[in-house]
């Protein structure tokens, strides 16, 4: 019997959808499946449907990087969430992320870094329902 593998379903939330799918060819090579809003749908609504373990927010300048609802209904869907931000996106939402106990990488990466830290938070344990991390 030949076994089969599971893999996790990742949420890639992005402006860019071609910047979308290539992290999704990037995070899709392992044991990782990535999963996209459908166009105009909300993120919340996404995360509704799919109901993936894990969210990345690709873009640190998408409201729902700062957004405490947003992080606090993911949170009650069993999402954790990955904010991956550039430089640009200002010290602002990378300090609200520390202070929300988010998980986030700044580009440059280097290596596997962000896969990494994908399976990393993944692997941390069930978010906090109310939102707290």
């Amino acid at each position: 019997m030949a076994r089969t593998s599971r893999r996790t379903a990742v949420l890639i939330l992005a402006r860019d959808p071609v910047i979308a799918a290539l992290l999704g060819i990037a995070l899709g090579l392992g044991e990782l499946e990535p999963v996209f809003a459908e166009p105009g749908e909300r993120p919340e609504d996404a995360i509704a449907r799919l109901q993936p373990p894990f969210v990345v927010l690709l873009d640190g300048e998408l409201e729902e990087a700062d957004s405490d609802l947003f992080y606090a209904r993911a949170a009650r869907r069993g999402a954790r969430v990955l904010l991956f931000a550039a430089p640009r996106s200002g010290p602002g939402v990378l300090a609200l992320a520390r202070a929300r106990g988010v998980p986030h990488i700044v580009v440059p990466l280097e290596d596997d870094a962000l896969r990494e830290a994908v399976l990393a938070t993944r692997d941390a344990g069930p978010p906090s329902p109310n939102g707290e991390r």
